[in-house]
């Protein structure tokens, strides 16, 4: 019998590395399927993808910043390429990915064409610049015959903003594209675990506010000044995780750090579970997510999140189960309520049930499972 054949689709190397880490590997040891995985990207990511041994890989040269002629040699090698090897499902995601992917599949009549949507750059975007990346996701999202969507709040702005129609939109499970590992993601443990830069600085009495991803302006960070600006709680200290975007953001943040002695900044790592065990509170910032991730990533364990109310984190942060969400840039709010939390002895407690939500809705496996029950279902 035909192995069913499968094509991912993602525009960076990067993406397939970091997003489906583990997930692709689980699909390949749970079923009998011919992985196809097509992207751009460095040297690097790809020999790094390769390495992984999950299946073909394919460098269609893709490019995350728009350009007319390289995305039209990256279409029309697509389209060459699905012409000759023939899929039983192709799912895209990405922006990039997601268009070419989307216009390539359907000019081969391909039947199965899936996109798979993680968030939108527009967001918060108006005008005219807002209406042409709106053309773009329509067009893609028509020529498809199925739309997923990583979290419901993000399926339904679609559908008000009558991008999609209603009869192709998919949410596998609670949502999430990649789930969390409640085995490695745990509650607090010994300071033995964890890196010797923060244990030095360890303070038990120290209420410690995470706050994880990259650092720059749509992630909340001229926020988190105004936040820090307006805490008075002197025992609160705010540890930073994650790479710094741009010039912009370091300059931003040395000026922060500077003035503000509470605040440490730890560049990104791999292993960031070891900062959420010693956190009290996680902050989420963030203007715009698919799903938030890393919000469920710190429920499992133990820790609650503050957010704001935006499209992807009303899915991943759960009103008074995870954390609590707030009003779109309403600082003063969330300095009151972490002033609050900051000397409730009870405050944990009130989140007692986070991880088990988790564990619940989004154990990684479980994920996986969804994704490729729906793969082999289309095959």
């Amino acid at each position: 019998m035909r192995k069913p054949k499968i094509c991912f689709l993602i525009t960076d190397a990067i993406s397939f590395n970091v997003l489906t880490r583990g997930q692709l590997e689980y699909i390949r040891d749970y079923s009998d399927v011919d992985i196809t995985l097509i992207c751009g990207g460095s040297r690097e990511q790809l020999d790094i993808l390769r390495a992984r041994n999950v299946g073909k890989v394919v460098n269609a040269k893709f490019q995350r910043n728009p350009s007319v002629l390289k995305d039209a040699k990256s279409l029309t090698y697509l389209i060459y390429y699905l012409l000759f090897n023939r899929f039983d499902v192709i799912m895209y995601s990405t922006p990039k990915a997601l268009l070419l992917g989307s216009l390539a599949s359907f000019i081969t009549l391909h039947k199965n064409s899936i996109a798979l949507v993680r968030g939108r750059v527009y967001e918060n975007f108006s005008g005219k610049k807002r209406k042409v990346y709106e053309i773009l996701d329509r067009t893609s999202l028509l020529v498809s015959n199925e739309v997923i969507f990583i979290s419901r709040s993000l399926e339904e702005a679609y559908l008000k903003d009558k991008l999609v129609s209603n009869n192709k939109t998919i949410l596998l499970g609670a949502g999430s594209s990649n789930g969390v590992d409640t085995s490695k993601y745990i509650p607090k443990c010994s300071l033995e675990n964890v890196d010797k830069q923060f244990q030095c600085d360890y303070e038990p009495s120290v209420f410690t506010v995470v706050v994880v991803g990259r650092i720059c302006s749509d992630k909340g960070l001229q926020d988190l000044s105004e936040v820090i600006k307006k805490i008075e709680q002197s025992s609160v200290r705010f540890l930073l995780v994650g790479q710094i975007e741009d010039e912009a953001s370091e300059s931003f943040l040395s000026s922060l750090m500077s003035n503000y002695s509470c605040i440490q900044h730890i560049p990104y790592t791999p292993d960031i579970v070891k900062y959420f065990q010693q956190a009290d509170l996680h902050l989420l910032l963030s203007h715009r997510e698919g799903f938030g991730n890393v919000a469920i990533e710190a429920a499992s364990c133990g820790v609650p999140t503050f957010a704001y109310d935006v499209v992807g984190v009303r899915d991943s942060v759960n009103n008074g189960i995870s954390g609590q969400r707030f009003k779109f840039r309403d600082t003063s709010a969330i300095a009151k309520a972490i002033d609050k939390a900051a000397i409730d002895s009870k405050f944990h407690q009130r989140y007692a049930g986070a991880r088990d939500w988790v564990i619940e809705n989004f154990e990684q496996k479980a994920v996986w499972q969804n994704y490729l029950n729906f793969y082999l279902q289309n095959s």
